[in-house]
C-alpha cells in the first residue's frame, strides 16, 4: 500500500457532499455510504468489488485483481464498499430469520406474559449494539456474515487505512492485529529493538473505551497502547467484523494456526499486493544461518528442562539438521568467489531431509511441537519460560516451509529446492569476514501458499495501484480471478504528468544502463551530465531510480572521482538511500531529503505576502526563497524502501527518473531456479516461461517506483523513463495503463528538455489555480463537518489564515447546522 493510498488531507479528496445527510450510493443493488462524492474511477472501483462478492457469494468463490493509481481514492473505496456488501449481507439474513420466526402461540391468548407475539427488530446500519450472546454465536455469525480482512505489509500502512476508515459512517467490531513492537504496552520496553526478547504479542479489550460498543470505534495501533490494558492476544479479534492486520497473519500459515485466525468463509483484502508472488514464495520459504541455528538449540535445550514433551523433540531435530549441515561441508560446489552450493529437489530433497530425521512420518508430531512453541512464545506472561523473539520467528518459518514442502503427501516437493550454502559473511565494519552454513528450503512456486489461501476464503481481492502486469498472477497463485480492473487516474495525464523516454544524452549519446555497457565511463559520464541538465529544470525535489545498489554505488564512486558528483550538488543537494536494514540510517537521509525541500519553500522573513479572500479566478501567492527551485534529490534503488509506501506528495517529487530497466539479478541461486523452474513446468503447470517471469518482476518494481509522482489529484510532475530500451514497443507494453499512453519520444536530449521546461513552465499556472481549489476544498470539508477542533489544529498556515478569516461565518454556520449561508 502506498503511503496515501486515500489522500488523509481534505485537499486531496473529491468535495464532499454538502447537503448535510449522508451519501448514498446505490451499485449493483446495494446501498454504499462514501463520504465525498466519488469520482468515476472510484464508482467502478466499487462496483467490481461488489459483483466480485455477490459472485463469490453465489459460486462459492471469486477472486479479483484490481488496480487503482495512487491518489484515486482505492483505500476508501475498498472500505465503503466491502462493508456495505457485508451490512446487506447481514441484513439479508436477519430477515431470512424473521421470516421464519412465529410468534409463541401463547402470545395470542397472554401477549403481555409472552412479550407480545413480537419479534427483534433488525440492527440499525450505522452503529449496531453489540448482539445478546446466543448459543454457537461465533460460528453462526461467521456463517451469516463474514468477517473482512485487511491486510497490508506494513504497520504503518495499516494505521493508515484505519485513518481511511474513520472517515466512513461505518462502525463495525473491529480489530487490530499487530506484532510486538507495536502493541507493548510497557515503556521501558517500547520502540526498542530488542523488544521480541522482553515481551508478548498482545491486544486490548477490557478498557471501557472498548465496551459498551467501543469496540464498534475505529480504533488503531496508538489507541489500544494507550489504554494500557493487557489480554490475550486472539481475544478482541473473536467478535471482530473487520481485521485489520500485517499480510503474515493471513499468508504464514503457522502464525495463522498458533494465533487462530480463522480466515474460513471471510472476504480477504490483501492492499499493496503487487509483490504478492514473492510474498507468498517468502512464506513458503526459510533461511537459517547456523548461527541462529545454535542459540536456537541452547534455548529448546534450556526450555526442555521445563516442558520436555513440547521442547526436547524441537531440540533434537534442531541438532539433527546442524549434524547434516557438517556432514555436506565438503561436497558442496562453488557458485562464485567464497560461495558454495548444493541444490536438491523432489525425491533427491527428501532423501537429504531424511539423513538430518525429518520424514514424512515424523512430521506431524513435530509440527505440533512447533505450534505450541510459537503459541507460547506468544501469549506467555513476563516471567514464564518461552523462546525470545527471534528464536520463535525461526522456528515458524522452519516449519512453516517444512509444512508447505510435505503437504499434499508430498505433492510440492518438487515446488522445492532444499540448498545449503557456505560462503564468507562480511558484516559492517569487517572486510574480512568469516565462513558460515546457510540452511534453505525454497519454494519456487507462489501458488503451494496461496491456493490455501484462495480455497478457504469466500474472496480475495487483490489491489494495489501497480498490479500491472497482471497476466502473471493467475499462473503463479494457482488462483483463478473472476474480476480484473485496471483503472484510469483522476488526474488529467496530458496536462499534469510528463512522461518521456529518453534515450540518448548530451552530443546524442546512447544511454543503456545494461550491464554490457553500464560499466563504461563514456556511459556513466554521460548520465551524470544528462541528470545535472534535468535538475537544472525540475523544482522541488528528485527521486532517481536505479536498477541495483551495485550500479548506484559505482556510479556515485566515479561522479566523485570527476566531479559530477559536486555539479549534481550544486543544482540540488543529494541524499542516497542506504544500503541495508538500519531503520535509523534511513530515517536520516529521509529527514535530510525533506528539510532541504521544505528549506527552499520557507517565505521570506518580513516579505509574505497577506492572504486574501479570493474566488477561483482568483489567484494566492506567496514569495519564496531562490533555493525554491533547487529542492533536493534522492538517489534510490527499485524495490528499496524509497519505491514502496513513502509519500511524496507535491515538491516532495516533482520528478521520477528511472535510469535503466531493474531486472532481477540473475546471478542470484533463487532467480536462476526459478527460471529454471518455470521453463521446466510452463505446459504442465500453464506457467510464464522463465524469461516473461523474469520480463514481469522487472516492469511491477518500474511501475512501483512511477508511481511515487503523482499522489493525488491536484498534483503533477514528470516521470522520464533513461535508457534506448525504452523505445522498444515489447518494453512499452509492461508500463502501467494509466501511464503508457502518455509517454513522449523526442528525436534527441535538447528537445527532450525544451518539452520538459514547457511542461514545467505551464504547471506552474496550473497549480496556482489547484492551490486555491484545494483550500476552498478544505474550507468545505470543514465547514460541512463543523470540525472547528480539526481547524485549530490545522498546520497548513495558508489554510489555517483563510479559514480563521471565517471565523464568523463558521459559528454561524454552525448554528445553521449547514454551510449553506456561507457558501
Amino acid at each position: 500500500m502506498n503511503s496515501t493510498t486515500q489522500p488523509t488531507n481534505p485537499n486531496t479528496n473529491p468535495s464532499p457532499n454538502i447537503k448535510g445527510s449522508k451519501g448514498v450510493l446505490h451499485i449493483g443493488g446495494i446501498p454504499v455510504e462514501f463520504p465525498y462524492q466519488p469520482y468515476g474511477s472510484q464508482l467502478g472501483f466499487m462496483s467490481r468489488v461488489i459483483s466480485t462478492l455477490d459472485r463469490a457469494q453465489r459460486e462459492g468463490h471469486c477472486h479479483a485483481l484490481l488496480e487503482s493509481p495512487t491518489g484515486t481514492g482505492k483505500s476508501l473505496s475498498l472500505l465503503c464498499s466491502a462493508l456495505a456488501w457485508q451490512q446487506n449481507c447481514r441484513s439479508k439474513h436477519l430477515y431470512a430469520n424473521l421470516a421464519h420466526s412465529k410468534p409463541a402461540p401463547e402470545a395470542f391468548v397472554d401477549p403481555l406474559g409472552h412479550g407480545g407475539g413480537f419479534v427483534p427488530e433488525m440492527e440499525p446500519s450505522g452503529n449496531p449494539e453489540a448482539a445478546p450472546p446466543v448459543a454457537n454465536g461465533k460460528a453462526q455469525k461467521k456463517k451469516n456474515c463474514p468477517t473482512v480482512f485487511y491486510a497490508s505489509r506494513t504497520h504503518s500502512q495499516i494505521t493508515q487505512v484505519i485513518r481511511e476508515y474513520r472517515k466512513t459512517t461505518y462502525r463495525v467490531p473491529m480489530a487490530v492485529l499487530a506484532s510486538r513492537k507495536h502493541y507493548c504496552t510497557n515503556e521501558r520496553f517500547r520502540g526498542t529493538d530488542n523488544i521480541d526478547e522482553q515481551w508478548n504479542v498482545h491486544k486490548v479489550k477490557g478498557h471501557p473505551s472498548l465496551q459498551k460498543g467501543g469496540c464498534h470505534e475505529a480504533h488503531d495501533i496508538e489507541d489500544l497502547v494507550k489504554v494500557g490494558q493487557v489480554v490475550k492476544a486472539r481475544s478482541l479479534a473473536d467478535d471482530a467484523q473487520l481485521v485489520f492486520c500485517p499480510y503474515s497473519y493471513i499468508v504464514n500459515p503457522v502464525i495463522r494456526r498458533a494465533m487462530e485466525v480463522d480466515i474460513k468463509g471471510a472476504i480477504i483484502i490483501l492492499d499493496e499486493a503487487h509483490n504478492i508472488e514473492d510474498i507468498a514464495r517468502d512464506a513458503g520459504s526459510v533461511d537459517v544461518e547456523e548461527d541462529a541455528l545454535f542459540q536456537l538449540r541452547t534455548e529448546l535445550g534450556q526450555l526442555s528442562l521445563f516442558a520436555p514433551m513440547i521442547y526436547q523433540p524441537l531440540q533434537e531435530i534442531i541438532q539433527d539438521i546442524i549434524s547434516w549441515m557438517g556432514s555436506r561441508q565438503n561436497t558442496l560446489e562453488k557458485h562464485e568467489f567464497q560461495h558454495y552450493v548444493s541444490c536438491w529437489t523432489g525425491d533427491k530433497a527428501l532423501r537429504e531431509l531424511q539423513e538430518a530425521n525429518i520424514t514424512q512420518q515424523c512430521f506431524p508430531i513435530l509440527q505440533e511441537c512447533a505450534t505450541k512453541a510459537v503459541k507460547a512464545a506468544s501469549e506467555s506472561e513476563l516471567g514464564e519460560p518461552h523462546l525470545s523473539g527471534m528464536s520463535a520467528t525461526m522456528l515458524e518459518g522452519l516449519f512453516s516451509a517444512l509444512s508447505y514442502f510435505f503437504s499434499g503427501n508430498g505433492l510440492h516437493t518438487f515446488d522445492y529446492q532444499l540448498a545449503l550454502q557456505r560462503y564468507v559473511k562480511r558484516d559492517a565494519g569487517n572486510a574480512s569476514g568469516g565462513w558460515t552454513f546457510t540452511f534453505s528450503l525454497w519454494c519456487l512456486n507462489p501458488a503451494v501458499v496461496f491456493k490455501e489461501i484462495g480455497d478457504l476464503s469466500l474472496s480475495v481481492v487483490l489491489t494495489s495501484g501497480t498490479l500491472s502486469p497482471m497476466s502473471s498472477f493467475s499462473s503463479e497463485l494457482g488462483a483463478q480471478f473472476g474480476t480484473c480492473l485496471e483503472a484510469p487516474h483522476v488526474i488529467n495525464t496530458e496536462s499534469q504528468v510528463w512522461a518521456s523516454i529518453i534515450s540518448s544524452g548530451p552530443g546524442n549519446y546512447p544511454l543503456n544502463a545494461s550491464y554490457r555497457t553500464a560499466d563504461g565511463y563514456a556511459f556513466q559520464d554521460s548520465l551524470g551530465t544528462s541528470l545535472e541538465e534535468i535538475c537544472k529544470i525540475v523544482p522541488g525535489g528528485c527521486l532517481v531510480f536505479f536498477p541495483s545498489y551495485k550500479l548506484m554505488e559505482k556510479l556515485c564512486s566515479r561522479w566523485h572521482e570527476t566531479g559530477q558528483w559536486s555539479r549534481l550538488n550544486a543544482q540540488k543537494p543529494l541524499f542516497v538511500e542506504p544500503r541495508g536494514g538500519n531503520q535509523d540510517d534511513f530515517d536520516s537521509a529521509l529527514k535530510g531529503y525533506y528539510d532541504s525541500i521544505r528549506q527552499g519553500h520557507k517565505p521570506v522573513s518580513g516579505r509574505k505576502k497577506r492572504a486574501k479572500k479570493v474566488g477561483l479566478n482568483n489567484r494566492t501567492t506567496m514569495e519564496c526563497t531562490e533555493n525554491s527551485r533547487k529542492g533536493a534529490a534522492f538517489l534510490a534503488v527499485c524495490r528499496g524502501k524509497v519505491s514502496e509506501g513513502i509519500d511524496f506528495s507535491d515538491e516532495n517529487a516533482r520528478v521520477v527518473i528511472i535510469v535503466g530497466i531493474p531486472f532481477p539479478n540473475i546471478h542470484d541461486i533463487q532467480v536462476a531456479q526459478k527460471k529454471k523452474y518455470n521453463d521446466i513446468y510452463k505446459s504442465s503447470k500453464n506457467l510464464l516461461s522463465g524469461s516473461e517471469w523474469y520480463c514481469q518482476q522487472a516492469f511491477r518494481a518500474l511501475n512501483q517506483a512511477a508511481g511515487r509522482c503523482i499522489r493525488h489529484r491536484y498534483d503533477y510532475g514528470a516521470i522520464i523513463f533513461i535508457d534506448e530500451r525504452y523505445r522498444e514497443e515489447r518494453n512499452i507494453k509492461y508500463i502501467s495503463k494509466w501511464l503508457r499512453n502518455s509517454i513522449r519520444q523526442y528525436d534527441n536530449f535538447d528537445k527532450s528538455l525544451d518539452g520538459l521546461k514547457s511542461f514545467f513552465r505551464d504547471a506552474k499556472v496550473m497549480a496556482t489555480d489547484a492551490s486555491n481549489l484545494q483550500l476552498l476544498n478544505k474550507m468545505i470539508f470543514y465547514l460541512d463537518r463543523l470540525e472547528i477542533d480539526n481547524l485549530k489544529a490545522s498546520t497548513d498556515k495558508e489554510c489555517h489564515c483563510l479559514l480563521q478569516r471565517y471565523a464568523q461565518d463558521i459559528e454561524a454556520a454552525q448554528k445553521l447546522g449547514s454551510t449553506a449561508a456561507w457558501l
